[in-house]
């Protein structure tokens, strides 16, 4: 048995010392030696403990490496290539393969037409796609359009890689230019075609693909137009929760964009944004679903989104203790701006036998999360400016007005100018409310911020309030 054969049936622990025979023997010109001892090596760094990727590296190997992945003999290629796919899962490696000058030749090699180099080169790709410096050096090298014509391969193996690549690529907006000017977005319509794979991983990395994407407005308008939102819906019904997660993440980049909102509601999409917020065992699904809803509340689709019973759906999750504080944060950010709708402010009143304003009162004070407290006074700041609701919020306990002296005592800018703007509402209310603001102590406290080094905006907000509260003034406020 020749060495390069004996060294191809070990797969333990590897040296220096014991490696330079064998990358001694990956530079021979005998081609069956170069494949022999190229399969060694990548059986060390496959099979081997995790110490030999960096091992191998170390002992000068990646040269010699990538040199064979200009041979002319696939299975040598094939080697090659897999070796430096598994040596790429090592972060270490990771910059030391593209200083030796691997992408070219793995680019050149991933449109091979034996299917196994062409797995192999573009699993290595994808690995180098995890180090942001080698993200650019791929662009440079002319990795994108490569990626992108890959998508339509056969190979589920390869069209996931390319997926996956794209979706890393997409991390750089400069990158995310890049491919939407290949073919007026012909990266999303391949993205798109494969949400129809047959194979769970290649939908998966075709919605995060298409998530990263998402990113920049003039995506998310083609990916609309391109058909993506049916694409997208069956998604959101899988059992696969990473594919669901990735598929409602895509969706929420989506709904970003205002003309969007229309496309999204026709597409029937509330009734299952209601159902996924419904899924407890899941936070990351509650949240992207709770900010789909949020950025889909736009004035003039607040009405849709009520009658699809989203308010009460995203008031549940809010309302039950289990819900973690970031789901909750999520929800009750939705809710602060739907609850500037005047029907909506209406149904809140109502919900939890009418119990809804109280509940998020005491949530605006004793929720662990500061971000929660914050959005729980934005939803009874946006109730306070229906007047028939004041008295409902000054008589829960703890009222309306306690909650303000809370925000503006606490000295923080965000929390002062919040409480502030919910008082302006109140001080707007008929004479009944404003006797129980002016007889709040609070006047006194914002005549003092008058005299500080407040924020503009702030002082602003107070003296529009100390005018409504003069006799024969109306003022007006907003957040």
């Amino acid at each position: 048995m020749r060495t390069c054969d004996v060294f191809a049936a070990v797969t333990g622990a590897v040296t220096e010392a014991m490696l330079e025979p064998l990358i001694f023997l990956v530079q021979s010109a005998d081609m069956e030696v170069q494949t022999a001892s190229s399969l060694a090596l990548s059986n060390f760094a496959l099979f081997g403990p995790a110490e030999n990727k960096d091992i191998i590296v170390k002992a000068g190997a990646l040269r010699a490496l990538t040199m064979l992945l200009s041979s002319e003999n696939v299975d040598v290629q094939c080697n090659a290539c897999g070796c430096m796919t598994t040596l790429a899962t090592s972060e270490r490696n990771k910059s030391e393969i593209v200083t030796n000058g691997a992408i070219l030749p793995l680019l050149k090699l991933a449109k091979s037409r034996d299917s196994r180099v062409q797995r192999n080169a573009t699993g290595a790709l994808l690995n180098l796609t995890h180090l942001e410096p080698n993200r650019y050096e791929l662009a440079r090298c002319g990795a994108i359009p490569i990626f992108v014509s890959l998508l339509q391969s056969r190979d589920p193996d390869v069209q996931f890689y390319c997926a996956a690549a794209l979706s890393n690529m997409a991390v750089q907006e400069e990158h995310r230019i890049l491919m939407s000017q290949i073919g007026g977005g012909e990266v999303m319509r391949h993205l798109i075609a494969l949400l129809s794979s047959t194979v769970g991983k290649v939908r998966c990395q075709a919605c995060l693909a298409l998530r990263n994407l998402a990113s920049d407005a003039n995506n998310q308008v083609k990916i609309v137009d391109f058909g993506g939102l049916r694409g997208l819906r069956p998604l959101l019904d899988t059992s696969d929760v990473e594919c669901c997660t990735a598929a409602v993440a895509a969706l929420r980049n989506l709904s970003i964009y205002n003309g969007n909102e229309i496309a999204l509601i026709r597409e029937k999409l509330l009734p299952e944004l209601n159902r996924l917020l419904a899924s407890d065992a899941h936070p990351d699904i509650q949240c992207h679903a709770a900010g789909t809803l949020r950025n889909l509340a736009t004035e003039d689709q607040k009405d849709e989104i009520l009658s699809a019973g989203c308010v009460e759906a995203l008031a549940n999750v809010l309302l039950e203790p289990r819900t973690p504080d970031v789901v909750s944060s999520e929800a009750s950010a939705a809710l602060a701006v739907l609850a500037a709708g005047e029907k909506c402010q209406e149904s809140m009143a109502m919900l939890r036998d009418g119990k809804f304003a109280q509940l998020v009162l005491e949530m605006s004070v004793s929720a662990n999360s500061s971000e929660l407290r914050y959005n729980c006074v934005g939803i009874v700041g946006h109730l306070a400016l229906n007047a028939e609701l004041h008295p409902l919020l000054l008589e829960s306990k703890p009222s309306l007005l306690e909650v303000i002296r809370t925000c503006v005592e606490t000295g923080d800018v965000g929390y002062v100018h919040i409480g502030v703007w919910a008082l302006s509402h109140l001080s707007e209310g008929d004479d009944k409310t404003q006797h129980c603001v002016a007889d709040s102590g609070l006047m006194e406290i914002l005549e003092e911020l008058m005299k500080e080094d407040t924020a503009e905006e702030i002082k602003q907000l107070i003296s529009a309030t100390m005018k409504s509260l003069q006799p024969n003034n109306e003022g007006t406020s907003s957040l």
